[in-house]
């Protein structure tokens, strides 16, 4: 069987973790690789914080940001090698979360795209915009949402 790169997005939620054990559960297949991806967004400030956030303020609340994403890391990692999965882990801190899956998987040549649902309601959602569905609507290959 050829070689397949699943794309699980992961950003510290139950359902990151339950899309997660889905994929170990009822899609791996041996000689799949995995990529786990983070897309990191930046501590959320108000825009009267920012005004009068200083650099070393700043400094300190992103590199609290990137302790947290190292442990999300670090807890994947452990749960790949507890289960025998084989792949990377890549954070990215830029862009909105949808694009950057949805761009990654493009770059990387991801088979499928495996991901949780925070599951928002109905008008959240059309007032937000939900990553879920961006990405089942803008992917270039099969997008598998979990629900809770």
């Amino acid at each position: 069987m050829a070689e397949r790169l699943i794309m699980i997005a992961i950003d510290g939620s139950d359902q990151a973790e339950k899309a997660f054990e889905f994929y170990v559960d009822h899609l791996h297949q041996p000689g799949n690789q995995l990529l786990l991806v983070h897309a990191a967004e930046p501590p959320l400030v108000s825009s009267s914080q920012a005004v009068m956030l200083s650099q070393p303020v700043w400094d300190q609340l992103l590199e609290s940001e990137k302790k947290k994403v190292k442990a999300l890391e670090e807890s994947f990692a452990d749960r790949m090698r507890a289960k025998n999965l084989t792949g990377k882990i890549k954070a990215i801190f830029s862009g909105k979360p949808g694009e950057v899956i949805v761009d990654v998987a493009l770059e990387e040549k991801c088979s499928m795209i495996v991901m949780g649902t925070r599951g928002m309601g109905t008008i959240r959602r059309t007032i937000m915009g939900s990553v879920s569905d961006y990405v089942v609507h803008h992917a270039h290959c099969p997008v598998v949402v979990c629900r809770q």
